[in-house]
């Protein structure tokens, strides 16, 4: 039985009163759930509050409450009295860590000062406001129109059933899920409310739980327990692991939060262990051979999902095979600097990585005069010789270099002389050593033993450079010579044409939130945002970690994706918001959204 109670048996008696006499007075007759001589519940107030409510929202960025007075104005005291009893139902469920008792009376008081209705708050009725049954989540308060739209539209559909249909469908579970999430897929939205009115009607099937994604990560994490595969519905599956679980605790009151061995099942967080690296300082100057074994380079790649893998790791060792540099291209967010260290990886050596920058000059790459503390000017290697010579030993070393967003580089003025050497030849730099010898930079070639001095600096044959280039800014492929890129192999690390679910879990999978929830939310919002803005899977991966304990999608876009609409028009990032709210079932904040879109790119009222 899922019936809900904190300390004791009973203690939320209350709640379940009222709610069967919600059920009984309301749902299968039309009075009142707080003034028990009316009739509140009537065919006449519900069509009055579909008119100035349902298909009257209003579209101004005032608050809801002001929205509501508004559309309250003029109407009768019953239409009135109405609002209070539905925005009661809405009050009940939550917990004072969600909203308080004084702030829930506060808002009925204040809706019935609108009607100049007097509310007595020591009614019994008030009491089951008092504790609530769970956590809601700031999102409840901020979704209110959607919330209360869906508890509106699942009583009058009920209520327009005939008396005998309505209580076969308040006892039949299978019966009130099929009519509820009719209702939800009209709506178009994932609104907390379904869970609500599901527990609050037959709390003896439906768990406490307002959460769609908590209620996905039981499922998940307990589906060992699911010995019928016929059973696809989260509620019956949730039911059939309530029932194993009470079992298996045959002394306890079964609840997924509040008994420590259930809830470290279901929200318990993984840690995923990077690969060692090798810290073998030893000088490797063999050419280089493929790397391993599939199944060894598949669990380098752990933590990683890419379309066509196996191609893309194929041009990756054919071209480090063939002596090439690379550079991985693609747009934001498709993994191609975890890839650079994953090749790394793969190839057991060390790397040392650094972001480009518009600054960087040979000082920086190459080295140059720096004073000591006594103003004498000594050689500072820059990022590359320090790759090739460990200079507290003057010992060769082959640390290759991963080069994050090299196009931010004036790549001819910050590679300089590493080209001439790239391609074969020995280069004198205008510096000395403290010895008073000329700095040398020369390649390998066939040599295999090396003076250990202070001023030669020798490029491996086997040392690579891995950088990564983001597609946004295409005109920076233009601005590299040719001497420069034809030393590289441009690999594409593309976002994956066919966006699916099953491919979103493949990637939830990899990023160990295996019991993620909203998968097919998740999946509808980036094929959307892929239409103004190529953005890969990383920024996928933060809009799930933030909206896996929660439905705060306003939030994630705001975080993670109107930033990555720099350069867009106005009107285009308006017209995504507009796309956001109509095409998928994620509940936003459309009037927040836009706000921050005018504050954020400085457009004020312009479009």
């Amino acid at each position: 039985m899922a019936i809900y109670f904190e300390n004791h048996t009973d203690d939320r008696k209350i709640i379940y009163n009222i709610a069967e006499k919600w059920k009984k007075e309301c749902l299968l007759n039309d009075k009142s759930l707080i003034w028990d001589d009316e009739h509140i519940w009537t065919e006449q107030n519900m069509n009055r509050f579909r008119a100035i409510f349902i298909e009257n929202p209003d579209a101004s960025g005032n608050s809801f409450d002001d929205k509501l007075k508004k559309q309250l104005e003029n109407e009768s005291v019953s239409v009135y009295k109405f609002a209070i009893e539905i925005m009661f139902i809405y009050y009940m469920f939550p917990y004072k860590g969600s909203v308080s008792y004084k702030t829930k009376m506060e808002k009925l008081e204040m809706i019935a000062s609108w009607g100049r209705i007097t509310l007595d708050p020591s009614l019994k009725v008030f009491e089951a406001l008092k504790d609530g049954l769970g956590a809601t989540g700031t999102f409840y308060n901020t979704s209110k129109y959607f919330e209360i739209s869906f508890l509106f539209l699942a009583v009058e559909k009920l209520k327009g059933l005939s008396l005998e249909i309505r209580e076969e469908i308040l006892r039949d579970p299978k019966q009130l899920k099929r009519h509820a999430d009719d209702i939800r897929q009209r709506l178009g939205k994932r609104v907390q409310t379904l869970h609500i009115f599901l527990h609050l009607l037959l709390p003896e099937y439906f768990e406490s739980i307002a959460s769609w994604g908590n209620k996905g990560q039981i499922v998940k994490a307990y589906s060992e327990y699911l010995t019928d595969d016929s059973v696809e519905d989260t509620d019956e599956q949730l039911l059939m692991i309530r029932e194993k679980l009470q079992e298996q605790y045959p002394d306890k009151q079964i609840d997924f939060y509040r008994i420590p061995e259930i809830a470290k099942v279901w929200q318990k967080k993984k840690t995923k262990q990077d690969p060692p690296k090798n810290t073998d300082n030893e000088w490797k100057g063999q050419e280089i051979d493929r790397p391993l074994n599939m199944e060894t380079i598949e669990k380098e790649l752990e933590g990683l999902v890419f379309e066509n893998v196996d191609l893309l790791l194929n041009q990756v060792m054919t071209s480090i095979q063939n002596g090439k540099h690379i550079i991985l291209t693609g747009p934001p967010g498709t993994g191609k600097s975890k890839l650079a260290s994953k090749i790394c990886d793969m190839y057991k050596v060390q790397s040392s990585m650094v972001t480009a920058s518009s600054n960087w000059s040979t000082y920086e790459t190459i080295g140059g005069y720096m004073p000591d503390k006594d103003g004498n000017l000594h050689f500072n290697e820059g990022i590359f010789l320090k790759c090739v010579k460990d200079t507290s030993t003057n010992q060769p070393a082959n640390k290759w270099l991963i080069i994050d967003e090299i196009n931010r580089a004036d790549i001819d003025k910050a590679f300089g002389s590493l080209f001439s050497v790239l391609t074969g030849d020995e280069i004198t730099l205008p510096f000395e050593s403290e010895d008073g010898n000329s700095i040398v930079m020369k390649p390998q070639g066939k040599e295999k033993d090396f003076e250990t001095n202070d001023y030669t600096y020798v490029i491996p044959n086997d040392w690579r450079i891995i950088a990564t280039m983001n597609t946004v800014d295409k005109a920076s492929l233009y601005e590299m010579s040719y001497a420069f890129m034809r030393r590289f192999a441009f690999i594409p690390v593309t976002i994956p044409k066919n966006i699916t679910p099953s491919l979103v879990q493949q990637y939830l999978d990899a990023w160990n939130m295996d019991t993620y929830p909203n998968v097919d939310t998740l999946t509808s919002i980036w094929k959307l945002i892929n239409n103004y803005r190529k953005i890969g899977p990383a920024i996928v991966s933060d809009i799930a970690k933030h909206t896996q304990l929660n439905d705060d999608f306003t939030s994630a876009i705001i975080l993670y994706v109107l930033p990555q609409f720099e350069g867009l028009p106005i009107y285009k990032m308006n017209e995504f918001i507009t796309k956001l709210d109509e095409q998928t079932d994620a509940i936003i904040d459309k009037e927040y959204l836009t706000d921050f879109v005018n504050d954020f790119f400085e457009a004020g009222g312009l479009e």
